[in-house]
């Protein structure tokens, strides 16, 4: 579906707490990033903001709007690509609460059924394998070392990816893509030796929660966090049908629209839609206990450091600072973000529709956020 161009913002609700001079502050700040002309386009900026304490919520929209499209801003929907791992990392921290595996189990044991992994050749490294070294804490956490298909071959899978856009992938042609590239015999480091930052991690995670839970990866999110915290805007793209079918907004990696791609190759790694408004359910319920208790989250935010540029890492779990604050959370590839920040019990969550914007994402959330708390 084409969207109207047209610089139309919306906003949600703001209550006494939060003035409308941070509000007008906020919107002109923002206004001036959009831009239809870059050959990085940023069409559409979607802003969530809540403070837990003050009661002030901040919900707004930017850029391209169909005017006769009726959803509030908090229900447009939008990929929140890699920050699906915050979703998988809490079901795997489910299944440990529940008995069913540890995170110090070496993934091959819960893997050795599914037979296209060929998984005893998986991690190879300077002619010698160590796949059965892998433990699950450390797919979580990205020290195992496995190589990514999207930056160890970058140009060679969107060169595939343009050719057949409309391809459906599933796990087992996502492991055979991995296999094809060689990418098995281009492991980074031993596990545990280091930190790289590798989908394919998360790829293993979700086969591990399938083989447990024997049901599809789509269902175990739905069972498990969707419909207790009845997320009802949020679903698992290309594997399941929605429940409620929103607007969703275009999303582009430079002037390509990737919300017209099939990207089902994503799954584990980050394939749900969602809303401001539905991340908002979640990181909220994460923090509160909702989903697993006192000693897993603890164990998902107690991060380290990865690697030069990059901030620390937990399980599943980026720790960031904004505004000289604390936040826990993730990103997503085309500039979203859901995180929180215990200390002052705010939540952001934004998606800025373009993966290479012209402008630092970091600094203008940033700034928001100084306006949004008051410590511009």
């Amino acid at each position: 579906m084409k969207l109207i161009i047209k610089l139309y913002p919306f906003i949600f609700l703001f209550l006494p707490l939060f003035s409308i001079g941070q509000t007008d502050l906020i919107d002109s700040i923002t206004n001036v990033k959009i831009d239809h002309e870059s050959e990085n386009p940023v069409h559409s900026i979607l802003l969530y903001l809540e403070n837990l304490d003050k009661e002030a919520i901040y919900s707004k929209i930017f850029g391209n709007l169909d005017p006769s499209l009726k959803d509030a801003p908090e229900n447009y929907q939008f990929k929140i690509a890699s920050s699906t791992k915050l979703f998988v990392a809490t079901l795997i921290l489910q299944l440990a609460e529940e008995g069913k595996l540890n995170l110090n189990d070496k993934a091959s044991q819960h893997l050795y059924a599914v037979d296209y992994l060929d998984f005893d050749n998986f991690h190879q490294l300077e002619e010698k394998i160590y796949s059965r070294k892998i433990t699950i804490e450390q797919l979580l956490s990205h020290h195992s070392g496995l190589a990514d298909i999207f930056s160890d071959r970058q140009q060679e899978f969107f060169s595939l990816l343009v050719q057949n856009p409309e391809k459906q992938f599933s796990p087992k042609s996502i492991i055979e893509l991995y296999h094809q590239f060689n990418l098995n015999k281009e492991s980074h480091f031993e596990p545990g030796k280091g930190w790289y930052y590798s989908d394919m991690n998360y790829v293993l995670l979700g086969l591990i929660i399938e083989h447990i839970d024997q049901t599809s990866l789509a269902e175990s999110i739905r069972t498990r966090i969707l419909e207790p915290l009845e997320m009802k805007d949020t679903y698992f793209e290309y594997y399941e049908e929605p429940k409620q079918k929103k607007s969703q907004i275009n999303q582009y990696v430079g002037s390509i629209n990737f919300t017209e791609i099939n990207t089902s190759f994503d799954w584990a790694g980050g394939g749900l839609v969602s809303t401001n408004k539905d991340l908002a359910i979640f990181i909220k319920a994460l923090f509160n206990l909702e989903l697993i208790n006192k000693e897993s989250l603890q164990n998902m935010i107690d991060v380290t450091y990865t690697k030069e540029h990059e901030s620390r890492y937990g399980l599943g779990v980026y720790e960031s600072e904004y505004n000289g604050n604390t936040y826990f959370g993730h990103y997503g590839f085309y500039e979203t973000y859901i995180g929180y920040c215990p200390e002052t019990k705010t939540l952001i969550s934004y998606c800025i529709s373009q993966a290479s914007a012209d402008f630092n994402v970091y600094k203008f959330i940033n700034e928001v956020l100084q306006l949004f708390e008051g410590k511009n």
